[in-house]
Parts: structure tokens; C-alpha cells; sequence
């Protein structure tokens, strides 16, 4: 079922997004604390994001929601940022954030091999990523498969 009303409002959505200038960043249909909620995550083409610009959004999406009538039960829609541990999803969003620092998590990893890495994202490749982080007191790095990235997101660098 998310899946379809997913497929049902992106194109209306994209549209309203594409045509203010911004990106779509992501769209989720999901259930939390018992409320369904369409989730637009939008950012400027500059990767910022103000609360003007996402109130402006939510109401064009708002609107277009209320003519196309594409859920049949109660929701919330929540027009939002990324957030500054956004999601990175697939190879573009790892060119865009390149030399950035980032955390991926891994699907399979072998014994001594930590579960996960954070450091900074120094290449992107067709197949792999260039991870370079610290181990102890040590700068390291590790090359990892696209096909092995179970999840990874910006991270915060204290």
C-alpha cells in the first residue's frame, strides 16, 4: 500500500517541487506512533533549506493533495529538510557529498571489520566508495562496495 500511494502523488509532487526550483530529496509514506504520514523531504538546489520555503511547499502539496484525493484515510503531510544527518540513497547523492563526512553502514563485513565507518567521502567510483577515517590515532582508509552498503548518511563532526 505505500508503495502505491508513493507512485499515486510523486508525479504531482515532483512537479510542484521541480517548478519552485528545489529538489525532491526523498518521499515516504510510513507509520509512526500510529499516524500515517506523507513525508516530502525538499532542499534548494545549494543543499540549504529555510522554514519559509518548506511552509510555501506544503501548501501547493497541501492543495494538489485535496484535488487528487489520493488517501482514503487520515494523514499528515510533513514538508521537511533532509535534516543534517540526511540520507544518502543512491550514487548521485554520494558525487554530491563528496569530501564530505559521512557514516555507512554495511550489509556483510568480515571478522576484525567494523560494522560501520565514518570518515570522509574522498571518492565515488562506477562500482565503490573511498572512505578515509580515523583508527585509534591512525588515518585509514577503506574502499567500499555499493553492493554492500546496507544504509549511510551525513554525518556531524565533532
Amino acid at each position: 500500500m505505500n508503495d502505491d500511494i508513493i507512485k499515486k502523488v510523486k508525479p504531482d509532487i515532483s512537479k510542484i517541487v521541480t517548478e519552485n526550483n528545489l529538489n525532491l530529496y526523498d518521499l515516504e509514506y510510513v507509520k509512526e506512533d500510529g499516524n500515517w504520514i506523507l513525508r516530502v523531504s525538499i532542499e534548494k538546489k545549494d543543499g540549504s533549506m529555510d522554514f519559509e520555503t518548506a511552509e510555501f511547499i506544503s501548501n501547493l502539496v497541501s492543495k494538489k493533495l485535496d484535488e487528487i484525493d489520493p488517501i482514503d484515510h487520515s494523514y499528515i503531510l510533513d514538508v521537511c529538510s533532509p535534516g543534517i544527518e540526511k540520507p544518502l540513497n543512491n550514487k548521485q547523492d554520494f558525487i554530491n557529498n563528496l569530501n564530505n563526512y559521512i557514516t555507512v553502514y554495511l550489509k556483510k563485513y568480515n571478522k576484525g571489520e567494523m560494522p560501520s565507518y565514518t570518515g570522509d567521502l574522498i571518492e565515488v567510483n562506477d562500482d565503490d566508495i573511498l572512505i578515509s577515517y580515523k583508527d585509534k590515532t591512525r588515518t585509514k582508509q577503506i574502499k567500499i562496495s555499493f553492493d554492500n552498503i546496507q544504509k549511510a548518511h551525513i554525518a556531524v563532526k565533532f
